[in-house]
């Protein structure tokens, strides 16, 4: 059997003293006008922030409004195309309807002051007609016996 020699390690001191107490370095003093500097990029970010977050619904409620004013303008834009469509298929129907008539009348009389009807309006009517109402009266009292 082959014996290893013992090897001494250069990286570890065989003989390293004892620590007994270990004390923090002290802190150097900051300056005042370092320590207003910090308070006062300190405050300024806590005021950024409130104004972030109070900003960002403002923001939200307005892009959504004017969201909804684009439908609400497009959906205008539509009825008033749909209106001018109805009215130009109405004035054409009436030209038809207008242009038939002129060549063969098929017994339709012309519109004078003597072929006109009244027809009474119904508020008035309800108006002057009175509904008497029967007159109420009280049920018979009733006693109730044990």
């Amino acid at each position: 059997m082959v014996a290893v020699p013992k090897f001494k390690s250069r990286f570890i001191p065989q003989s390293s003293p004892t620590l007994t107490e270990i004390r923090p370095l002290p802190k150097p003093q900051m300056p005042l006008w370092q320590k207003t500097l910090l308070g006062i990029q300190w405050v300024s970010g806590v005021a950024a922030t409130g104004a972030l977050v109070a900003v960002l619904p403002l923001y939200g409620w307005s892009a959504l409004s004017e969201q909804q004013w684009s439908q609400a303008y497009d959906r205008l834009e539509t009825l008033k195309r749909q209106e001018r469509e109805l009215l130009v298929s109405n004035e054409t129907l009436r030209y038809r309807v207008t242009q038939q008539v002129q060549r063969a009348p098929q017994g339709l009389v012309p519109q004078t002051p003597q072929h006109v009807l009244f027809v009474p309006n119904e508020g008035k009517i309800a108006a002057k007609t009175h509904f008497e109402r029967p007159p109420v009266t009280p049920p018979p009292q009733r006693t109730v016996n044990y």
